[in-house]
């Protein structure tokens, strides 16, 4: 940044902030990012398994109704993963029929 100020030359023209020439910070500094928990994390794999299996469940999708009942039970099992009583550190995943 420096010699930045030289290059600009006269910053007053830009309000109050800048009448020094000096640089403002507007607003605060952004908050430290938090950190998901152990149950987040898992949430959200379980919802990305449900996410990347929705296909499955539209009409017009060619399975047989034994295939179809493997997924409606796939994705039963993965919106139950918080019911689990391991959960979320001894979690039993649910195997996709794919």
């Amino acid at each position: 940044m420096a010699g930045i100020q030289d290059r600009l030359g006269d910053l007053s023209w830009l309000g109050e902030a800048y009448a020094d020439q000096g640089w403002f910070v507007v607003g605060e500094a952004p908050a430290d990012p938090v950190q998901a928990t152990e149950a987040e994390l898992a949430w959200d794999r379980a919802k990305k398994l449900l996410w990347e299996s929705d296909w499955a469940m539209l009409s017009d999708v060619p399975m047989t109704a034994g295939d179809k009942a493997l997924w409606i039970e796939y994705r039963r099992a993965l919106r139950d993963i918080r019911l689990q009583s391991g959960f979320p550190s001894d979690i039993q995943w649910p195997v996709s029929p794919a």
